[in-house]
């Protein structure tokens, strides 16, 4: 639920008169709900206006004309000047053909509230009551659901952030005005953003045919090497930390150990990328890597380390690789493997590339040297480990 306030506390929060503020009102370019509260996205419909205003040309009254007849939309799209009150639960979910309970579950799935359903909004709850419909189960379809909105809001976050650390932050920094640096991004935000769903199309299509070619890759290997447990996959799983990153961060502070990481990540991707990887998930100072091939994850560590060396400033990686079959949930892999790989990766040193006895013999027939470490007790590994490591130069 939005934090709603009066118009007369909202015109003292945003510093503005409170005749300004049921000015906008009127005209529908502030609470177009006309429920007389304001809440937190009217400031983003204040920036909005603010924004036009300044640099368009524009009077409150053209531009509310020219909103209402659709020849103006924010960046945000529909939802910021969306007339008419949210629907309720119980009659959103009778019109999609939901059962109240799911249409719960669905909307915070996604990270929406239950109470701010909008009429815009019932054509997408509807495309997900279908695939229900066509016989997805239905904690598939809130997989999905979750999988598409984490990565959303994740990169809508990113959208907002880069802007204001990169542009924001740095042009005041070096002294340039406020309305100097409105002006700046307010033609970032109407030149680029439009392009972003066309890119986001683009992206979701190599995406899918990737995954549709690993899927043809797990179809071929044939069920001698698929247990029987409802999706698992087998896959090689690695995890890359950063050495001595905690106290890089408190000896140069929190901003050079992200230019750190930053510089390590774009050596690493290019690389991972060649031998046929890709990140599950990064974390902190570390990654979660998956790949088909053990000896490609192998070659790939080898190239990482070797290509992070030839930078004196940049800290040292451990690696841990184990291969096995994985349970593959929405986007991540989970299981056995990857708790095992995990306890590898955090007996290595920096600079050490840890194996379990699968992946070294992969290696080793891939021409890799290693070496034999010892068989070892790990916390929440049942059986003794025996592990190995790439041997050195």
């Amino acid at each position: 639920m939005r934090q709603a306030m009066s118009p007369e506390e909202f015109a003292d929060l945003v510093g503005l008169r409170r005749d300004e503020v049921e000015r906008y009102r009127a005209l529908g370019l502030l609470d177009p709900e006309n429920d007389g509260l304001l809440d937190d996205l009217d400031l983003v419909r204040l920036d909005f206006v603010r924004h036009r205003l300044a640099h368009d040309g524009y009077d409150p009254e053209s531009l509310a004309a020219d909103v209402r007849e659709g020849r103006v939309e924010s960046v945000y799209g529909r939802r910021l000047f969306e007339t008419g009150q949210p629907l309720g639960l119980d009659e959103a979910a009778v019109r999609i053909g939901l059962d109240p309970d799911q249409l719960r579950q669905l909307t915070s799935t996604l990270g929406f509230s239950w109470n701010n359903i909008r009429e815009s909004d019932m054509e997408n709850f509807e495309i997900l009551r279908a695939a229900r419909d066509a016989g997805l189960p239905w904690e598939a379809v809130l997989g999905v659901t979750r999988t598409v909105g984490d990565s959303l809001r994740r990169i809508a976050d990113t959208e907002i952030r880069v802007v204001h650390v990169y542009i924001h932050e740095r042009l005041l920094a070096a002294g340039a005005s406020e309305e100097e640096v409105d002006e700046l991004i307010s033609g970032i935000e109407r030149n680029l953003a439009p392009l972003m769903i066309p890119m986001l199309q683009w992206l979701h299509e190599g995406y899918l045919t990737d995954a549709m070619i690993e899927d043809a890759f797990f179809h071929l290997a044939g069920s001698a090497t698929q247990s029987g447990e409802l999706g698992s996959v087998e896959a090689t799983i690695a995890f890359v930390d950063i050495a001595s990153f905690t106290a890089l961060a408190e000896a140069g502070g929190d901003d050079t150990a992200m230019r750190v990481l930053d510089r390590i990540d774009v050596i690493v991707r290019p690389l991972l990328v060649e031998h046929d990887g890709k990140v599950v998930k990064q974390v902190g100072d570390g990654f979660m890597l998956a790949f088909r091939d053990p000896a490609d994850a192998v070659r790939f560590a080898v190239a990482t380390q070797a290509e992070l060396a030839r930078d004196p400033d940049l800290p040292a990686i451990r690696v841990g690789i184990n291969t096995g079959p994985a349970l593959y949930r929405t986007g991540d892999y989970l299981g056995s493997a990857v708790n095992v790989a995990s306890r590898v990766v955090s007996s290595a040193m920096p600079g050490q590339i840890l194996l379990t006895e699968p992946v070294a013999t992969a290696a080793n027939k891939a021409g890799i040297e290693v070496e034999e470490l010892g068989v070892r007790m790990m916390r929440g590994v049942d059986e003794p480990l025996a592990l190995y490591r790439v041997r050195p130069g």
